[in-house]
């Protein structure tokens, strides 16, 4: 008997689903099928398609909310800062006054022995977008293994963020779990802790 055929990317099954559920009752006789059977083959493909649609929809609705945040922060902080650098010049304001209100910036000294980047992982267009922030480095560097296993493998430096990784699947279609973390570099040289874990699921 011949193995049966399934597509392996997510975004071919939908098709394959479609054809397979509205041509297999024209095979009922030939396959000896009773109505009941066939219905029930029918509803595995339509659950199947509608699980596939609402992933698509779903990520969809996430990127529109992530530009709509980002769209909101900036035009919004921009009106704030304005708004609490007025604020600052009034008769009665104090430094307690600032603090209380969390509108006081810290001295924080700089220790490159205890620096410890923050790194975050994100689906973005079919890649991984890493964000960063330096804080006192000149970048960072970036590792990746799978999950699971030891070895971190060096991706790149990286001295302005966002950037985006593309990783090959072993097999296509089948994802694959990652974890990143980062140093920071000063000079060529890295310095201080590594960055906590981050991890996501590539491939879906």
């Amino acid at each position: 008997m011949n193995k049966s055929y399934f597509p392996q990317r997510i975004a071919d099954l939908v098709l394959w689903y479609t054809n397979y559920k509205s041509k297999l009752p024209n095979y009922a006789a030939e396959l000896n099928l009773t109505q009941a059977e066939i219905d029930s083959e029918v509803a595995y493909c339509e659950d199947m398609i509608n699980a596939i649609n609402l992933v698509t929809t779903q990520k969809g609705l996430l990127k529109s909310a992530f530009e709509n945040r980002t769209s909101v922060l900036n035009d919004n902080n921009s009106k704030l800062k304005e708004d609490i650098a007025r604020h600052k010049t009034a008769k009665f304001y104090t430094q307690a006054i600032g603090e209380d209100l969390g509108i006081v910036g810290s001295s924080v000294i700089f220790n490159p022995d205890t620096y410890k980047p923050v790194v975050s992982a994100a689906l973005f267009g079919g890649a991984i977008r890493i964000r960063f922030t330096k804080k006192g480095v000149n970048g960072i560097n970036l590792y990746v293994r799978h999950k699971g296993t030891s070895n971190w493998k060096a991706i790149t430096r990286l001295t302005t963020s966002p950037f985006e990784y593309q990783p090959t699947l072993a097999v296509e279609g089948q994802p694959e779990h990652f974890e990143f973390r980062a140093f920071g570099v000063i000079k060529d040289q890295e310095i201080g802790v590594a960055s906590d874990i981050t991890e996501i699921i590539f491939g879906e």
